[in-house]
């Protein structure tokens, strides 16, 4: 098989055509990077931009939660309390069996300066939801809309001691702060997460504590930040 022998200036033309090539690719390249890099650029942009229009949201999210809030600032929530779909008089029973031990104890501590009466006391009550079949299923809550913030602030402030025992195999009735379902949530959230003590509303704030030594309570900025967020 002959061996074709490339003259000099045939060497040249080639190594010519082969720099010009690899030029070529090198521009391709440097191209290709200016492009990559530009939408680099406008993702990143693109990112900042969704992540204030995530908190301009989350901003108009707690102030509608704080809103919510304070048209419940008035109620309380109560659980366990017995009863059924067909019953009458809920707000005389709430006061005679629960409300009005706590108020007693209220006046004699000098938080109220009289006793006041179940039409004093309550301005709304309702159950928030039916009963559930079955005999283990829990009442629905009740929620409580009070005359004043002071009846509901030493109703608070003195519930401790003076709720009466359970009866009719129910758990003991609990009043708690009526919050948002959003505030609910995130305070259920808190109470099942390992890494917390124990966490509590104050006025529909929510505090927590965590296991860490010597650990201070904390409260939640935001019930719209995560989880992970909020107890680091």
């Amino acid at each position: 098989m002959e061996v074709t022998t490339l003259s000099d200036s045939q060497k040249l033309d080639f190594l010519i055509n082969s720099m010009v090539e690899v030029q070529k690719t090198q521009a391709t390249i440097v191209q290709l990077v200016t492009r990559v890099n530009a939408l680099e650029t406008r993702v990143t942009e693109q990112d900042k931009i969704i992540a204030a229009m995530k908190e301009e949201i989350k901003v108009l999210k707690d102030h509608d939660n704080t809103r919510d809030l304070q048209s419940r600032g008035n109620a309380l929530r109560l659980f366990h309390f017995p009863g059924s779909d067909s019953e009458t008089n809920l707000a005389t029973k709430v006061y005679d069996k629960l409300l009005k031990p706590i108020l007693a104890a209220a006046k004699a501590k000098g938080d109220l300066a009289t006793l006041p009466q179940v039409g004093n006391t309550i301005e709304n009550i309702f159950r928030a939801g039916r009963f559930a079949a079955g005999a283990n299923k829990p009442p629905p809550p009740i929620i409580i809309k009070f005359t004043s913030q002071a009846i509901r602030l030493a109703i608070l402030k003195n519930k401790r001691n003076n709720i009466p025992p359970p009866t009719d195999n129910l758990r003991r009735m609990a009043l708690t702060e009526d919050l948002s379902p959003a505030s609910h949530r995130k305070l259920r959230e808190l109470l099942e997460n390992e890494k917390v003590e124990k966490a509590w509303t104050i006025n529909g704030s929510i505090w927590f504590l965590t296991k860490e030594p010597n650990a201070k309570p904390k409260q939640v900025k935001s019930v719209f930040d995560p989880i992970e967020k909020i107890i680091q």
